[in-house]
């Protein structure tokens, strides 16, 4: 097995310049735990309304929706007009209407008809209400007076315990999938004055290991997870731009998701290559270039109606086989060596999501995922030398519930569930995964200006989000065709326990 880590002091400015590998086969943080812990919270459901920086990973078209920010200071202004208070966004400005809002949505006849009484029947009217009245009604959303932009940071923590007996090695004695995260949103309309929404994203992943990438050449008969651990340890990098087609009703977005391909060169240590003077030590040599798959979204909103549907194209990275020729001072035998460094792949993803809001408080979501994993071609050398074997397409089934207790205070719970595309493995490959059940239970704190006195010196809201989530790994036995001492017969399953956090800027 050869193992290439560059760390991070190779330099952020790269990472930032172009997108890296996708490593060995598997799915990527997002994949796996979610681009950012408020759609996580929902099962990462949320195709249909996703509106923040991680758009770029679930629908880049939630990018022209408002956001959070968006709707948090638009609601502020409105209380403050209606309050004639003063606008903590521009303090010294006088209350006024936004040139763009709709006359429709601060006619105080338009406004609903609140219930009274007990709170249980306030809570019974509202909700029913919600499910059996205007459900198809156009309601225009008011818009902030300036416009917001975004930046948002995450931490995920996530350490696996698997069970098996399978032959132990380093691959998966110690399993981490920690990342780190970096979102941001830029409202062009701060250039461009469209009347619509038009927001440029991008979205950074990145391994919590320290390692800025590692490139595996891995024996697919050596036991090893597939989707965790080394499998997940690359970054994630992700851009799109999302325009407001129909306001307030349809969105479209394009994006990208960045990979990497190359040439290079093995080490040949302590190997005397030929006759000649030779420094066998330093032959290590890698060419990385960025190569760029599209992604394509559509979101489109009627009534308390959110649909969405994205495409994403495989991220395929290839660090081409290297040719290399040693000769050993043993009887001259002459050695070609013919290796594939690296050969990573993530699949064709069709996703489709359908979401209901009955009221301001309460929205339910649905996605479903396919994703294509039959396209994967094994690297040249492991096609010629290993046992064969084809990956499975797989549907993803994702469900999501998001609940406002308070203004500031949000809670969210999802179920997912993920089929693993392994096929069975009773020859001599060994790699290990899971179908997973995956839980989860979020929550958002938002500060915002005129939540308490001390605090109004703050001009824009202040999004806390956090979700815990549980991976149910389902137990497999593998039963081989021939078992032997180094290719037995073996078990493995487990769970994950994560949790995520993320602090959402507004400016």
């Amino acid at each position: 097995m050869k193992i290439l880590k560059l760390k991070r002091t190779f330099g952020i400015g790269l990472l930032l310049g172009i997108g890296f590998a996708k490593e060995i086969k598997a799915g990527s943080y997002g994949d796996i735990y979610g681009a950012h812990p408020g759609a996580a919270g929902m099962g990462s459901a949320v195709t249909a309304i996703v509106n923040n920086s991680s758009a770029v990973f679930y629908n880049p078209a939630g990018l022209g929706r408002l956001s959070e920010g968006d709707l948090i200071l638009a609601s502020i202004e409105k209380e403050a007009r209606t309050n004639g208070a003063e606008n903590p966004e521009n303090k010294d400005a006088p209350p006024a209407t936004p040139p763009n809002a709709d006359p429709a949505a601060v006619d105080p006849a338009n406004q609903p008809i609140v219930a009274t009484g007990p709170w249980y029947k306030r809570l019974w009217a509202d909700t029913k209400e919600g499910f059996t009245k205007d459900v198809l009604k156009y309601k225009p959303l008011n818009r902030p007076e300036r416009n917001v932009h975004e930046v948002s940071f995450q931490y995920h923590y996530a350490n696996p315990t698997s069970h098996t007996n399978a032959p132990r090695n380093q691959n998966i004695t110690k399993i981490r999938d920690s990342f780190v995260g970096l979102g941001l949103t830029l409202n062009l309309n701060d250039m461009f004055d469209l009347g619509r929404g038009l927001r440029f994203g991008i979205n950074a992943l990145v391994p919590g290991s320290g390692n800025l990438m590692t490139l595996n050449d891995q024996n697919p008969t050596v036991p090893r997870y597939l989707q965790q651990g080394i499998s997940n340890e690359r970054p994630t990098i992700m851009g799109g731009l999302g325009l407001e087609i129909w306001k307030d009703r349809l969105f479209a977005g394009i994006g990208f998701t960045a990979t990497a391909g190359g040439t290079g060169s093995i080490l040949m240590k302590d190997v005397p290559i030929s006759p000649d003077p030779v420094s066998a030590n330093s032959q290590v040599i890698l060419t990385v270039k960025p190569l760029v798959n599209p992604t394509y979204g559509l979101q489109f909103t009627y009534g308390k109606f959110s649909l969405g549907a994205s495409y994403k194209r495989e991220t395929v990275a290839q660090i081409d086989p290297v040719p290399a020729r040693a000769q050993t001072t043993l009887l001259g035998i002459q050695l070609d060596f013919d290796l594939a460094i690296l050969d990573g792949f993530n699949p064709r993803v069709f996703s489709y999501g359908i979401a209901f809001r009955p009221n301001d408080r309460l929205v339910l979501s649905f996605d479903a995922n396919r994703e294509i994993w039959s396209q994967f071609k094994m690297s040249r050398i492991k096609e010629k030398y290993s046992e064969a074997f084809y990956l499975h397409d797989t549907t993803n089934f994702r469900i999501g519930a998001e609940y406002s207790l308070f203004k500031f205070l949000k809670t969210r719970v999802g179920f997912a569930t993920k089929p693993t595309p392994l096929p069975a493995m009773p020859g001599t490959n060994n790699w290990m995964d899971s179908d997973r059940n995956i839980f989860s239970l979020g929550f958002s704190y938002i500060f915002s200006p005129t939540m308490f006195r001390f605090m109004n010196r703050l001009r824009k809201p202040i999004i806390f989000d956090v979700v815990f989530e549980n991976h149910q790994l389902k137990a497999m036995e593998v039963n081989k065709y021939v078992p032997t001492e180094r290719n037995p017969n073996y078990s493995y399953g487990g769970y994950i326990w994560t949790i995520g956090v993320s602090m959402t800027l507004f400016f």
